[in-house]
């Protein structure tokens, strides 16, 4: 069964547009909203397990340009399970 997470994403002033875009080529983004609030972006994010998440996040979230900060919110029960 896929992990699914929320990725909470702060971006820098006027590039939430550029970074939105980055996001929603990534095969794992199966869902992106721009927000308002604390967070600019939030993702759903699917992967197949922590390890793959922990690498998403780490050696590509972050390294997208315009990215200040994020949270990751692993699902721990989905509703109807």
């Amino acid at each position: 069964m896929a992990l699914k997470a929320y990725i909470l994403i702060n971006t820098h002033i006027g590039k939430i547009s550029q970074v939105a875009e980055i996001l929603r080529k990534m095969p794992e983004v199966k869902r992106l909203d721009i927000i308002m609030g604390p967070y600019d972006i939030i993702a759903e994010v699917e992967t197949e397990d922590h390890q793959a998440l922990s690498e998403v996040v780490l050696k590509r979230l972050q390294n997208i340009d315009y990215i200040q900060h994020t949270m990751t919110c692993p699902v721990i029960t989905m509703e109807g399970d």
